[in-house]
């Protein structure tokens, strides 16, 4: 077989993984979860009034703005996105404004950094005064009862280019280098001595 021919294989086998691992994904929510949230108001209203849905299990996630550690807590503020079927936040520049999101639990900063997407499921507790910048700003709380943080997201850059063809995701760098590829005898592009 032909070192094209190979390549075209592990292509098709590779999306064909991708497909089925995707259609298997509803999101990171048990349908428990999924139902009880269904039919929670918009982020527009929650934002506008939030103490009249205080206690209302709701799904909302963003872009991570921030994090802050305190002694007992970690909060997490947030700048809204809407979601997608998936739950995961859309990569669209539109938001409602921002919420805060509080857990017990220590949320490293490290991992929840600020321009991740995080999704979460939770409580709408109440709101909380606080400022953005030197603007006063009224951020509705939900205590998070599940948080999913969401994998970056694959640019087409050459960034991803670079990666995809040396990461070994294929193997060592599985041709274009010297030395390194589907060739025989380690000679580069299929074999055909180019190093």
């Amino acid at each position: 077989m032909s070192g094209k021919s190979v390549r075209l294989a592990l292509g098709s086998l590779l999306v064909a993984l991708l497909l089925g691992t995707l259609s298997g994904c509803g999101g990171p929510f048990s349908e428990s979860t999924i139902e009880a949230a269904r039919n929670q108001p918009s982020f527009g209203a929650i934002r506008h009034n939030p103490t009249a849905y205080k206690g209302r299990l709701v799904i909302l996630g963003g872009k991570i703005a921030q994090i802050q550690n305190q002694k007992n807590a970690s909060i997490v503020e947030v700048v809204q996105r809407p979601l997608g079927g998936d739950e995961r936040p859309s990569s669209s520049n539109r938001s409602g404004g921002r919420f805060l999101a509080v857990t017990p639990k220590f949320l490293d900063p490290t991992i929840y950094k600020r321009g991740r997407k995080v999704t979460v499921a939770g409580r709408l507790s109440g709101v909380q005064p606080g400022t953005i910048g030197k603007m006063s700003y009224s951020y509705p709380l939900v205590t998070i009862s599940q948080i999913h943080l969401w994998q970056p997201e694959m640019s087409g850059g050459a960034d991803y280019d670079w990666a995809m063809m040396n990461s070994g995701m294929w193997g060592p760098g599985m041709g274009f280098f010297p030395g390194y590829g589907m060739g025989m005898g380690g000679f580069g592009m299929g074999g055909f001595g180019m190093y």
